[in-house]
């Protein structure tokens, strides 16, 4: 390369150098910004999770001194402090608020309780159990005409509570005397190939105290 090729090399690369550092200097600031601006986002993130996990540790120390209180009265006074903080466990923490209620013998405030979990959009299944929770313990208190369509809607077919629901219906029946369609009731539950042993043994012995027929058992085993 000659002298003259060598000098031209070398000022075309000192333009390049100079366009570049103009470069850096006209639009260095936005990779600057752009750096400040991950580091921040990131100790954002990192913060937040840290604050997410602090306040979840406090919640469950919080729940697990409530439900390790002895007097049930003053568990469900704590749980009640709990519940608007609980967030997607808050259906969870109002049912046991609620058991704790009717352990206290305060079964108009658990009927309450049970009542907000079924009428808030929970899941059918906190909902619905609430609100059969919520029929049995309303007692002769309640609306009969209610109370027997609620009941008819959750012993539906498919409904997920309908051998408990049953039941109830079953003991309505009795408690007002029509004997006969108790026993109707008492024998569809016991023919329920899917409820419990202890459910179908509750079933059986309202039928023998009805002077009823037990169904041949043996109708419900697989062959």
């Amino acid at each position: 390369m000659s002298e003259t090729d060598s000098f031209i090399e070398e000022v075309a690369e000192e333009v390049r150098r100079e366009k570049l550092y103009g470069y850096v200097r006209k639009y260095g600031w936005i990779a600057v910004v752009l750096v400040l601006g991950i580091v921040a986002v990131t100790g954002y993130l990192e913060y937040s999770k840290a604050t997410t996990a602090r306040k979840a540790q406090e919640l469950g120390d919080r729940l697990v001194f409530a439900i390790n209180t002895e007097d049930p009265s003053e568990r469900a006074a704590a749980l009640a402090e709990i519940t608007p903080e609980a967030g997607d466990a808050a259906v969870i923490v109002e049912m046991r608020r609620a058991g704790d209620l009717v352990e206290a013998g305060d079964n108009a405030g658990a009927i309450a309780a049970y009542n907000a979990v079924a009428n808030s959009g929970a899941a059918p299944v906190y909902a619905d159990m609430a609100r059969l929770k919520a029929l049995m313990l309303g007692g002769a208190d309640q609306d009969a005409a209610a109370r027997d369509a609620a009941l008819a809607e959750l012993a539906a077919p498919g409904a997920l509570y309908r051998p408990l629901a049953l039941e109830q219906q079953g003991l309505v029946a009795l408690s007002a005397g029509e004997r006969d369609k108790a026993v109707e009731i008492f024998t569809e539950l016991f023919q329920d190939s899917e409820i419990t042993d202890g459910l179908r043994n509750r079933a059986t012995q309202m039928l023998v105290a009805l002077g009823a027929e037990i169904p041949d058992i043996s109708a419900l085993l697989p062959e």
